[in-house]
């Protein structure tokens, strides 16, 4: 394949970096400890942005559902129920969905970042606009559909479904200090949905290899029951990665550093950015090893654990 290999290190987004945005933070209020929430009425938190539900048949008034002693501990007070709504573009996984009225729009100011990248996108189409600086000048621009059908011949063309696309990556922009970025997605019929944004410095591993593998993985699972009736019970469901990738000696040494310093971080790998092996390109946990070849050559060999 020879085509760069890359992974995109996110900056962790904050409440600070939020310039404005069209999505409430939640339907429900903020946590109280003076007030009394009764069996099943839920509250936010609005230090760790995610969503708790009282689980006591008596008032619960005074445990701060931040605290795990008050999730776990031997009279638990509160479930946490996931990421607001807000927030589930921030969360680090890609199956916690923002969903939201068309159109779903989000300035952010993360500082320096040269590529972007989305997943879990339910849109018809997407607009980013990047700035050097808050009111000045645009130093990146894009907008387009979100279709990845691609149809080769009339006969698709005319009788093939339509295949929205459900991720975005955009590389090679020029890094600001002080960059704010506009992401707007819109659609026609229904509601916007968003996954996951990560913005942040994408790096390059070395020239990947043909023979890139993805694995559909699910979490699906089939019970039979005593009579030997089968039921599925569907669950979500990620794609694994595997690929090598070739690198000069030269160049071994920041490599390295850079998959050290992103053990247990989740990014986003890609093999290459050419739109036809999108599949090659996955949020999750990278798991590498550096092999040196050669007097000159080594080769990177990855293997990524992909995030629900």
């Amino acid at each position: 394949m020879s085509q760069p290999c890359s992974v995109l290190v996110p900056v962790k987004v904050t409440g600070a970096m939020i310039v404005s945005t069209s999505v409430l933070e939640n339907d429900h209020g903020a946590y109280l400890p003076t007030k009394a929430y009764a069996l099943g009425e839920r509250c936010i938190s609005t230090v760790t942005h995610r969503i708790y539900e009282s689980v006591s048949a008596s008032p619960n008034s005074g445990h701060d559902p931040t605290l795990l002693i008050n999730q776990f501990g031997a009279v638990p007070w509160w479930v946490d129920q996931g990421p607001t709504n807000l927030w589930a573009m921030f969360d680090g996984y890609v199956s916690t969905q923002c969903t939201v009225a068309s159109p779903l729009s989000v300035t952010l100011r993360v500082g320096a970042f040269n590529a972007i990248a989305m997943f879990g996108l339910d849109a018809d189409r997407i607009d980013i606009t990047v700035l050097d600086s808050p009111g000045g000048k645009v130093v990146y621009s894009y907008s387009d559909d979100l279709e990845g059908s691609d149809p080769p011949d009339y006969y698709e063309w005319c009788f093939d479904r339509f295949k929205p696309q459900t991720d975005f990556v955009g590389t090679g922009l020029e890094a600001y200090n002080d960059a704010q970025v506009t992401i707007t997605l819109s659609k026609i019929t229904g509601p916007v949905k968003c996954g996951l944004i990560a913005l942040g410095d994408m790096r390059p591993l070395g020239l990947t290899e043909y023979g890139a593998k993805v694995t559909p993985q699910t979490f699906s699972y089939v019970d039979v029951d005593k009579f030997g009736r089968t039921t599925i019970e569907l669950g979500a469901n990620t794609t694994d990665m595997s690929l090598a990738a070739k690198l000069g000696i030269s160049d071994a040494a920041a490599v390295y550093a850079t998959l050290k310093e992103l053990q247990a971080v989740p990014c986003v790998w890609i093999a290459t950015d050419l739109v036809d092996y999108s599949p090659l390109r996955v949020f999750g946990l990278g798991t590498p090893t550096l092999s040196f070849d050669g007097p000159d050559l080594c080769t990177v060999n990855l293997e990524v654990k992909g995030f629900i």
